[in-house]
């Protein structure tokens, strides 16, 4: 919006008028953007009461230490964030993911032969203690830096080694950010829709059924996030989809619109210490930073698949629904 104030080449966000004089671009583009978003749904409290159906496969307000019991009741992160106004989306529900393992019915979708697959496999390389490899484990560390810290690090690395203009990079990342918020409150609807358990949940309680998983439970089991110097439990949501993994394939398909062709880049991130990771295109860090949270076990697979699914939809409706350039331009 400061250079469109300038020479208007893209659609406006929130600043339509044309600078005359010498001005603060921030600040007048600053105050029009908090006057937009005034009133729009996000002032709400960081978290809310949840209260659990208590069946199979149903979300429970999570918990962090070992030899605990599972709560049925508590308190659940932006449980109305899927009713902030979108950006640039028509809805909240308008990219709303398929149902967990094709069914709403909880206790079904843990019993069907994928989700059992995704059991074994973050039990397995999930946990503080697995079998994970050490680049798995990097991997995981890698990636578990906000979304929209490590986008916006992949889309400035890409940027540093393409001519753009400043307008053109200025759009870039200003559609990136419209796809990542849209990617949120789509998200949290349809978390809060299904309802679905996370790992730590499931393994604690043996699927509340010792016949169906193909290991016992484990009461110790913890997300292995934990072996992280400050960095936390589970985030205390609901499971499916990914957030994560919505909001990265979101910012990559937006990405891959603006800068055509390859887009090879190496960079490195404020939570592994073990120096850059190279990746051929933006979609080789997509599957990376959806299989990251396999790997600190905050995910089962397929949500991480499902959000990517869905991400990509919202990310290319962004790209081509958001801040359009200008007629004649």
């Amino acid at each position: 919006d400061v250079l469109n104030a300038i020479d208007r080449r893209y659609a406006p966000y929130a600043y339509t008028a044309t600078v005359t004089r010498r001005v603060s671009g921030d600040a007048a583009i600053a105050a029009a953007v908090l006057k937009a978003r005034s009133h729009d749904g996000s002032m709400g409290p960081p978290a809310g009461p949840y209260t659990s159906a208590g069946t199979p496969g149903a979300f429970r307000p999570l918990i962090s230490m070992p030899n605990t019991s599972i709560a049925l009741s508590g308190l659940a992160a932006l449980p109305y964030w899927e009713n902030v106004r979108p950006f640039v989306m028509q809805s909240s529900s308008q990219f709303r993911s398929d149902a967990p393992y094709g069914t709403t019915d909880l206790e079904a979708a843990i019993k069907s032969p994928a989700y059992l697959a995704d059991y074994a496999e973050v039990k397995a390389l999930g946990g503080m203690v697995s079998q994970r490899t050490p680049d798995q484990t990097q991997i995981g560390r890698f990636w578990i830096e906000s979304s929209s810290q490590g986008w916006n690090r992949v889309a400035r690395t890409i940027l540093d080694t393409r001519q753009q203009t400043a307008w053109r990079t200025a759009r870039l990342l200003g559609q990136m950010h419209l796809a990542i918020a849209d990617s949120y409150i789509s998200v949290f609807e349809s978390k809060y829709f299904y309802n679905f358990w996370r790992p730590v949940t499931a393994i604690r309680l043996g699927n509340m059924d010792p016949a169906t998983p193909p290991e016992p439970s484990d009461a110790t089991w913890n997300v292995s996030s934990l072996n992280l110097p400050s960095l936390g439990p589970t985030p205390p949501v609901p499971e499916w989809p990914s957030a994560h993994a919505m909001a990265g394939a979101a910012a990559a398909e937006v990405i891959k619109a603006n800068v055509p062709g390859t887009t090879a880049f190496t960079m490195e991130t404020t939570t592994d210490p073990n120096g850059p990771r190279g990746f051929q295109s933006v979609d080789e860090a997509v599957i990376e930073n959806n299989s990251s949270r396999v790997y600190v076990g905050f995910h089962f697979r397929s949500a991480t698949t499902e959000g990517e699914r869905v991400g990509r939809l919202l990310g290319r409706y962004v790209a081509e629904h958001g801040l359009q350039p200008a007629r004649g331009r």
